[in-house]
This record gives structure tokens, C-alpha cells and sequence, in this order.
């Protein structure tokens, strides 16, 4: 079984300039077919405005196609979004943090939704941070103290806080230095060896 199957996936965006101003329509996705295998890194490159986030955005519930069928871990959509959700985890390029609390505060509210124990799930956040790098110290602190790749970290970390067989994840490295950057590629490469997570990625650059 796929992880991923998209076929002939088609999406249009319609604006107004004004109450009568004339319509404007714009293709985000126009015939997109492909599959990704069970325990496969899939990257998708390409520039900005290109339809990546709009993609992602659909395969992870959030919209609705034009056209087309997108069945993602044998769920159709839409139809099977409520058991879909509770099976992914999911970085955006800009992610929503509550930026005045902490790291911690932020992560333990996430597992609430999932509904894990909190004492669990703290340990689960903390390995998974000093994994990515990021001092525990930090940990406590609120996050609009903290630069974007250490709020990038966070999101990561917040995605996998329930172990999802799939990520689903949109330019993961936005906001990182060199070091950090590979330190996110390395993790999630032993995490796709360790666990067989699918993972599905977006990005505009080229290395």
C-alpha cells in the first residue's frame, strides 16, 4: 500500500479586488499525479509560489481539492480526515506557537490534543530536542525569546510528539544555520531507518 496516492490533483484560487471589481482566478495545482511508498523520504522541489504549501495543506486535511483523488495512509479525501489526523504530524513554514509561553508549556499543550500522558510526553519532547540540538535549558523559555530554526526545533518536535507514521513536512529547514539544517536532515533520515516514518517534504532548495 502507499503512503501517498495523488492523481490528476487540481486546485484554483478566486479573488476580488474590491466589492465589484472583476474576479480573479489563479491555478495552484493543475494535474498533479504521484505516489510515495510506505517508509519513503519524498522531497518536492520548487520555487516559492508554486503550489507546495497548497499541496501540503491538502494532504494534510486543511483544504479541499478542486479535482482529482488523494487517498493518504488508505484514507480517502476528503472522507477520512478525522482518522487522518490523529496519523500525522505536520510542519509548516510558518508554524502558530502561543509565543508567550514556553517551549514547554507550547509542547505539553500539542499532547494534550493527542491525548498523551504529559509526564510521557515531556520525555518524548526532551529526546527528541537534545536529538536536534537545541540546549534543555531552553526548554523553559518563552518562544518569543527564541530565533526562528530554534522555533523551527520546536515545531519538529511538537509534530512527533505522537509518533505518526507519517510527516508531512513544508521547507522543515526554513530558519536554520548550516550546522542545524543538517542536524534536522540527519535526525529525520535515522527516524525514517528507526521507525519507517514516511516522510513527504517541500522545499526550494536545491542541496
Amino acid at each position: 500500500m502507499y503512503a501517498i496516492e495523488v492523481s490528476n490533483l487540481q486546485k484554483t484560487f478566486s479573488s476580488r479586488q474590491g466589492w465589484f471589481g472583476p474576479q480573479k482566478t489563479e491555478r495552484a495545482l493543475d494535474g498533479v499525479s504521484f505516489h510515495v511508498d510506505e517508509g519513503e523520504t519524498y522531497a518536492l522541489l520548487g520555487p516559492n509560489g508554486s503550489g507546495k504549501s497548497t499541496l501540503i495543506r491538502i494532504l494534510a486535511t486543511l483544504l479541499l481539492p478542486d479535482a482529482g483523488s488523494v487517498r493518504v495512509l488508505g484514507n480517502p479525501l476528503p472522507g477520512g480526515e478525522a482518522e487522518l489526523r490523529r496519523r500525522i504530524g505536520r510542519v509548516s513554514v510558518d508554524a502558530a506557537f502561543y509565543k508567550k509561553l514556553s517551549a514547554r508549556e507550547n509542547l505539553l499543550y500539542a499532547a494534550q490534543l493527542y491525548r498523551l500522558e504529559p509526564r510521557r510526553a515531556e520525555r518524548t519532547a526532551l529526546a527528541i530536542l537534545e536529538r536536534l540540538g537545541l540546549d534543555q535549558r531552553r526548554f523553559y523559555d518563552p518562544l518569543e525569546e527564541m530565533s526562528r530554526g530554534m522555533q523551527q526545533k520546536i515545531a519538529i518536535t511538537r509534530a512527533l510528539l505522537h509518533d505518526p507514521p507519517l510527516l508531512l513536512l513544508d521547507e522543515p529547514t526554513t530558519g536554520l544555520d548550516p550546522a542545524s539544517k543538517r542536524q534536522v536532515q540527519l535526525f529525520l533520515e535515522e527516524l525514517r531507518a528507526e521507525r519507517g516514518t514516511t516522510i513527504f517534504l517541500t522545499t526550494h532548495d536545491m542541496a
